[in-house]
């Protein structure tokens, strides 16, 4: 095996598929990453069997072969490397180490045999369709922050995709939730993607995808069972398995009857929640609990801690309605304010006790639900 390579074009690869990778694994090989050289192409992948990710990029290949190289120090060699540097790497037959050279550094790396490799197979899907790769960037992170991170819980630890129906319009539509918030972001129906079947895509799996979607040139294949999905751009390839369970009914805790409303400027609500809850920093979650008392075109927000004191502010809104006061967890509010991208954030209520329903105005397909706190 022997091929020349940019170094830059090398790193930009490995920064797409080495995240996946488990250090600590129990299979050694599943520490590595393979590298396979033939017909004028490097192709990379690694896999933590349940993400399996491939990148293909050019090379000069002066003889094919193929090889597995521990993911981290392969990494950390190559990212400390001169930007547009040649590298060049040999293995000889029957030896255990592959040497590279760039410059006048040279390193020798051990290898293990590709033998056992695993592959999450891409044969069997049967939806296929497409997506921009803005499109997937808006669904990911409009959804993400809401994911839970509650192991019992598991079929929350991701994105539920599925087909949905608004006002006689078919959506596809993506959500997430944690039991506290919920964040809920439609688009049109893709061609293909009549007969999808609701997936639970993994939050790792979202996460890799998100810091690859930014290099996406145009559009992004999708392709999914109810075991799996995957999805393809240029020449990376992420492939996934989805969470083995049933997402809730989420529909049940959207509230049908929220009649009080009020508008206000996001960024002056985020700002003074912000400044308010400076008084819960470094106390437990139950301690970040802002108190909304909503009446005559004024909102007052106020925390109180125990231990460091109170803090009150008031900001203008829109509405004139019936008072209501009510508890929110002030993290998760600031949460939603991030994702709303108008200047006017809408906000109903029912009663103290009741979810509210955030939405931003600009952006009709964008739904938020946030539970209460007691206060």
């Amino acid at each position: 095996m022997e091929f020349k390579i940019n170094s830059t074009d090398l790193l930009k690869a490995l920064s797409h598929i080495h995240g996946i990778v488990e250090v600590r694994h129990t299979l050694p090989i599943l520490s590595n990453i393979i590298l396979e050289a033939k017909d004028d192409k490097l192709i990379l992948s690694s896999t933590n069997l349940d993400i399996y990710c491939s990148d293909k990029i050019k090379a000069e290949v002066l003889q094919s072969g193929e090889v597995s190289v521990s993911a981290v120090t392969f990494f950390e060699i190559i990212k400390r490397l001169p930007f547009g540097s040649e590298v060049l790497m040999i293995m000889e037959e029957g030896e255990n180490e592959i040497r590279l050279t760039c410059g006048r550094s040279k390193f020798n790396l051990s290898t293990l045999k590709t033998d056992d490799f695993p592959i999450i197979s891409d044969s069997d899907l049967s939806t296929n369709f497409v997506l921009s790769a803005d499109e997937l960037i808006r669904i990911i992170d409009k959804t993400k922050f809401a994911v839970s991170n509650e192991e019992t819980r598991y079929y929350l630890n991701g994105i539920f995709l599925h087909k949905a129906e608004r006002n006689s319009i078919q959506f596809l539509r993506a959500v997430a939730t944690d039991g506290h918030r919920l964040a809920q972001y439609d688009i049109p129906l893709p061609q293909g993607a009549e007969d999808i079947t609701g997936i639970i895509i993994p939050k790792k799996t979202i996460y890799e995808l998100r810091k690859v979607l930014d290099d996406a040139n145009g559009d992004v294949s999708v392709s999914l069972n109810e075991n799996k999905i995957k999805f393809s751009f240029n020449d990376l390839k992420v492939v996934s398995k989805v969470i083995d369970g049933t997402f809730p009914d989420y529909t049940k805790v959207i509230p049908q009857k929220n009649d009080k409303n009020f508008k206000t400027n996001n960024s002056d609500l985020k700002n003074a929640i912000d400044r308010v809850s400076a008084v819960a920093v470094n106390e437990e979650s139950k301690s970040k609990a802002i108190k909304f008392c909503i009446e005559n075109n004024s909102l007052s927000l106020s925390v109180e801690s125990q231990s460091k004191g109170s803090a009150n502010e008031m900001i203008d809104v829109n509405y004139s309605g019936d008072k209501v006061d009510i508890g929110f967890n002030s993290k998760y509010i600031i949460d939603i304010c991030n994702e709303v991208d108008g200047d006017e954030i809408s906000i109903s209520l029912s009663d103290s006790i009741s979810p509210a329903i955030i939405l931003d105005k600009t952006d009709e397909n964008l739904f938020f639900v946030l539970m209460p706190m007691r206060i």
